[in-house]
């Protein structure tokens, strides 16, 4: 990531670039998680550009287990989510 100011959470919007920021990703991962419906849903478009409130963003980001639940699908996804039978 670069060395970025964190975007400002009082902000009335964010952009997809203030989003990748306060998440640690690169903008094109937001982009796949909007596409694959993995985040909220953009509240509005200006132009070309998707924006968000930032209380959206910050409280789905503060979920209980939504951190857990992406790395357990990106482990199934990969084949490392199966479980072996008892020995």
């Amino acid at each position: 990531m670069t060395d970025r100011p964190s975007p400002d959470p009082d902000a009335e919007w964010w952009t997809s670039t203030d989003v990748a920021d306060y998440l640690g990703v690169q903008v094109k991962t937001v982009s796949a998680y909007r596409h694959r419906k993995q985040m909220p849903e953009p509240d509005r478009r200006i132009g070309r550009s998707w924006i968000w409130k930032p209380e959206r963003i910050i409280e789905w980001h503060n979920e209980p287990g939504r951190r857990r639940k992406s790395r357990e699908a990106g482990q199934d996804a990969a084949g490392g989510g199966e479980s072996r039978p008892p020995a």
